[in-house]
């Protein structure tokens, strides 16, 4: 179990600590001659086998409430110290603000030094404390009277600590792995060593990461957990990485720093967040003010710009974007807190809603009604961060599927002596599922897999469990997959065949319509992309025929006079591939004798009777000869160690010429068969997906 500590300078927050541990967190030189905490201090206390006690102790002056951030982000209960002599001062305020804005609930209130005043004083200031607490989520917190000098209190404090770290019900390392950097420093003959909190999953010895928003590739060497060497790290746990990797220094990776797995490394500078604006600020906050953010345990300048209404006032909250000046990594539901430019007072924070908000349009209805979205499936929509985090803890219980178990006085993996959970029922998905429910029901265009997996931190096999429980419909494109509810599909596909009717209807000479055709005419905004993915799906269904860049309903037809029958029999030979790379449209008109304009109205009308597709403007492919080339390609991409190949290497496999070879590629990239990526391709579709009719159909 991680314990900070938290309150006011000099009110005696390491002494307790000491006299808990024996371990004095005070290890700076100047710490040690100023008599105060400057930074980050932590000891450890083993329980029992199964059982840590790890403490982060916090500075409490004003000058190092950055410091005292960076220890407070992911603990599971607070040591929150009051002095008896002092009673309730300007930090104590400040912090417990702090811890309430950070979602801490667990908390134990110690009124401290005890021995220095008389019984009536404690009681006074123990009234003060509750009274502090009230409004908070600690409001429930258990209030003791202690002594570090004469031991008074100290045993009660102990046996608490202890009962509750054997309580305290972990889900399993549920997660992509992720831990923030608290502490970065070089040993000799170890290298680089960083500590934090594992905040998700797990790590073991030698398993390969990455450092975000650096983006350095780090290899785990060694581990320890709490003070002890260990193979693997666990959420929950504090742990220290010993780490390795090219031009790695702990200027690289800092405080601040995060270590996750691959998968989760997307660095972002715009972040939608419900924002709360604390009751003691004077005036409201504005649109485009400028503050310090600060999640876990870094921090960066930023601007607030309010998405709804000109300003917050104290006390209330709004949805924001917050635009950072440096990059951060943050997952939804991450907690934050912003202090003023200055960096001299809290102003407030709240809970992170999409970690990926967008350059332009951040306040459009469509993207105000994501964010509502994310935010009900949280339990956070319509009002304040804090309420609603506990109504959607509630509601979990009630399923029986929070820690387990059946409805008890468990508050965020803490349970009842009187009843107890049963972790082995839980549903570690279910905060996630929830979001990812509400988001397919709410959004119509589908919802990108990249998106879920990186905000919400979830393994490939995790999100799939949960894309399958919610029988979610998959669009698939070369790894870019999209996620559709099935009502929302449904209307989908009728909203395709509805067009399609109308399109036949009115253009009936035209053989089919184009993915861009279909998307202007829809009820609704899909990335190009998407349709056309959806649009090759719906022809595996056969709700449509899609060939190439056209689509048509199964009943269309459009039939060849007899004069065009015969001049396509003499033409689609010459369009053969196999001999040599076809002519264009001039060469075909004067190796036949036809005029040049007579032509291009023959293969307009053959390309409306779906026979033949314009490669370029001026040079015509029969389908079956492009569903060949087309092979030909998948072939050679299936063939390859990477799944790319070049325009050089299609080249020599088809036997053709460079100029038809790009030609040729550069028509799959626009039909959806291929993507380039540099000077390689890679597949995006199957070429019987896109071009597998017989070219007979028309005749």
């Amino acid at each position: 179990m991680i314990v900070a500590t938290a309150g006011h300078v000099d009110h005696g927050k390491t002494a307790i600590v000491r006299a808990l541990t024996g371990v004095d967190t005070d290890r700076l030189p100047e710490e040690k001659k100023r008599g105060l905490t400057i930074d980050l201090g932590f000891a450890y206390q083993q329980v029992d086998e199964d059982h840590t006690l790890g403490f982060v102790d916090v500075p409490g002056h004003e000058r190092f409430v950055r410091n005292m951030l960076a220890g407070v982000g992911a603990v599971d209960l607070a040591l929150l110290v009051v002095a008896a002599d002092d009673g309730v001062m300007p930090q104590t305020i400040e912090h417990t603000a702090i811890l309430d804005l950070l979602g801490v609930r667990e908390c134990i209130a110690l009124v401290s030094k005890t021995d220095k005043v008389d019984k009536e004083r404690v009681a006074q200031v123990k009234a003060q404390v509750e009274a502090l607490l009230s409004p908070t989520g600690m409001r429930k917190a258990e209030i003791l009277g202690v002594s570090a000098h004469s031991g008074s209190g100290m045993e009660a404090l102990a046996g608490s600590l202890r009962n509750r770290a054997r309580r305290l019900v972990r889900e399993a390392a549920q997660g992509l792995f992720r831990l923030c950097v608290d502490r970065a420093f070089t040993i000799k003959g170890a290298g680089l060593v960083v500590t934090g909190s594992v905040h998700a999953g797990s790590v073991g010895l030698e398993e390969r990461l990455l450092s975000s928003p650096g983006g350095y590739e780090v290899r785990i060497r060694g581990i320890h957990v709490g003070d002890r060497p260990a193979d693997r790290a666990l959420a929950g746990e504090r742990c220290a990485l010993n780490l390795s990797g090219r031009g790695l220094d702990a200027q690289r990776i800092a405080r601040g720093s995060w270590i996750v797995d691959p998968l989760l490394h997307a660095p972002t500078d715009r972040i939608d967040a419900r924002l709360r604006i604390l009751p003691g600020e004077h005036r409201p906050l504005r649109h485009w003010t400028p503050v310090h953010a600060h999640l876990a345990a870094g921090y960066s300048p930023a601007r607030i710009a309010i998405l709804e209404g000109g300003s917050i006032a104290p006390g209330e909250s709004a949805r924001v974007q917050l635009v950072l000046e440096r990059p951060v990594h943050a997952l939804v539901g991450d907690r934050l807190v912003i202090r003023d430019q200055s960096a001299l007072r809290t102003m407030g924070g709240g809970a992170i809603i999409d970690p990926f908000s967008p350059v332009r349009g951040r306040a459009r209805p469509a993207r105000l009604a994501w964010l509502e979205a994310i935010e009900a499936g949280r339990g956070l929509a319509g009002g304040g961060d804090d309420d609603g985090l506990r109504a959607s803890h509630e509601a979990s219980r009630e399923e029986g599927s929070s820690r387990g178990g059946p409805p008890g006085e468990s508050i965020d993996g803490f349970e009842s002596e009187a009843e107890g959970a049963n972790p082995q029922t839980a549903d570690p998905h279910l905060p996630a599922r929830r979001v990812i429910e509400r988001l397919l029901a709410d959004t119509p265009s589908g919802v990108d897999r990249r998106w879920m997996q990186r905000s919400l931190g979830l393994p490939d096999s995790d999100l799939e469990e949960i894309l399958q429980t919610i029988e979610a419909v998959r669009v698939a494109d070369a790894g870019f997959d999209s996620y559709f509810s099935t009502a929302h599909w449904a209307e989908l596909q009728a909203e395709v065949v509805a067009f399609l009717e109308r399109f036949h209807r009115e253009r009936p000479q035209l053989a089919g319509a184009g993915a861009s055709d279909i998307r202007s005419g829809l009820g609704r905004r899909l990335m190009l992309s998407t349709l056309e993915r959806a649009l090759v799906m719906l022809a595996h269904r056969q709700v449509v025929v899609r060939r190439g860049m056209m689509v048509r309903l199964p009943t269309h037809r459009i039939v060849l006079g007899s004069e065009d029958r015969a001049l396509w029999e003499r033409i689609e030979p010459i369009l053969d591939p196999a001999h040599g790379s076809p002519p264009g449209m001039r060469q075909v008109a004067e190796r036949l004798k036809i005029e040049e304009k007579a032509l291009r109205a023959f293969f307009k009308r053959v390309g409306n009777a779906g026979l033949t597709l314009p490669v370029t403007p001026t040079r015509f492919l029969s389908l079956a000869a492009i569903e060949s080339m087309a092979k030909g390609a998948q072939s050679l991409a299936r063939s390859s160690e990477r799944g790319q190949f070049t325009a050089a290497e299609y080249k020599d496999s088809m036997g053709i010429g460079r100029n038809f070879a790009i030609e040729l590629l550069e028509f799959f990239d626009r039909s959806g068969l291929t993507e380039r990526i540099g000077d390689h391709r890679r597949l995006r579709g199957r070429a019987d997906e896109i071009f597998g009719e017989s070219a007979s159909r028309g005749l």
